[in-house]
C-alpha cells in the first residue's frame, strides 16, 4: 500500500536505510556511484535479479538501501508511479518463485519485502510467510518484517494490528495507529520478533503527531545481530 490510498496515508512500510547496512550483514561492495544511482552490494546468496528488484523498490522510497542515505523525502515522491513500479515488482518476484529462485534465508527475506509493498492480502501473506521462513532459516532481520507482514495483512482485513508496526494519517484524525490491539502479544514478544516496546512506539506517534522530526521504524536497532 502506498502512503496515499483510499483516503489514508500511511508511512512507508519499510525504509531500510543505514540499519540495513549493519542488520543485512552486507560488506559493500558498491557497483554504483552516488551520483548516478543506488548502491548494489555483490551478496553471493541472492538472486541478482531480486537484488536489483528489491534495490529499485528502497530507491522508489527514497533510500539507497546500501548506501545507508535518504535520496529523497517522502512528500517528494509520486506514489501512484511506485504503486506501479510495484505491481511490476510482485509479478516478476511471483515468477521467480514459480520458478524455484528463491532458495536462501535472505533470498526470502528480500521477496517478503517486496510483497509487504502492497495492498492485497494475498500478496501480504506470502509476505508473512516469506518473511517467517527466513527467520527461521537463521536470518535474523527477517523477524521484525515477519511482524510488519503480520500487522499489515490484518490491518488490510480491518482487523487490529497486534505488535504495533504500522502508523497511518488521513486529514481528520490526524496520526494514529488504530484499530491496535495492545494486549493481544506482550512487550516481551515484541522483542523475540524484533519490534520496539509499547513505549517507543508511543514516543514515536506523540512526534508524528506533533511534527517533530522522527525516525519512524518500530525495529529494535541491534536485533539483526542477535541469535533468535
Amino acid at each position: 500500500m502506498s502512503t496515499a490510498s483510499r483516503g489514508r496515508r500511511w508511512l512507508p512500510p519499510v525504509l531500510l536505510g543505514a540499519w540495513c547496512v549493519v542488520a543485512c550483514g552486507v560488506a559493500l561492495r558498491a557497483q554504483a556511484d552516488h551520483n548516478d544511482g543506488p548502491t548494489v552490494p555483490k551478496l553471493t546468496d541472492v538472486d541478482s535479479d531480486l537484488l536489483r528488484l528489491v534495490v529499485d523498490d528502497q530507491w522508489d522510497r527514497g533510500m539507497d538501501m546500501f548506501g545507508g542515505r535518504q535520496v529523497k523525502a517522502p512528500d517528494a515522491i509520486d506514489w501512484a508511479a511506485v504503486t506501479a513500479r510495484d505491481e511490476r515488482r510482485q509479478a516478476a518476484v511471483r515468477t521467480m518463485l514459480a520458478e524455484g529462485r528463491i532458495r536462501t534465508p535472505r533470498d526470502q527475506h528480500f521477496a517478503a519485502l517486496i510483497f509487504q509493498h502492497s495492498s492485497r492480502p494475498e500478496h501480504l501473506a506470502l509476505a508473512h510467510v516469506l518473511a517467517s521462513t527466513s527467520a527461521a532459516g537463521g536470518h535474523a532481520p527477517a523477524r521484525w518484517l515477519a511482524a510488519a507482514s503480520f500487522d499489515r495483512l490484518l490491518r488490510s482485513l480491518n482487523r487490529p494490528q497486534v505488535f504495533g508496526t504500522q502508523f497511518s494519517s488521513d486529514d481528520a484524525s490526524g496520526w494514529t495507529m488504530e484499530p491496535y490491539d495492545r494486549e493481544a502479544v506482550s512487550n516481551h514478544l515484541r522483542a523475540e520478533w524484533c519490534v520496539v516496546p509499547l513505549n517507543e512506539q508511543e514516543r514515536i506517534l506523540r512526534d508524528l503527531r506533533a511534527g517533530r522530526p522522527v525516525s519512524p521504524s518500530t525495529s529494535v536497532s541491534d536485533c539483526g545481530k542477535r541469535a533468535p
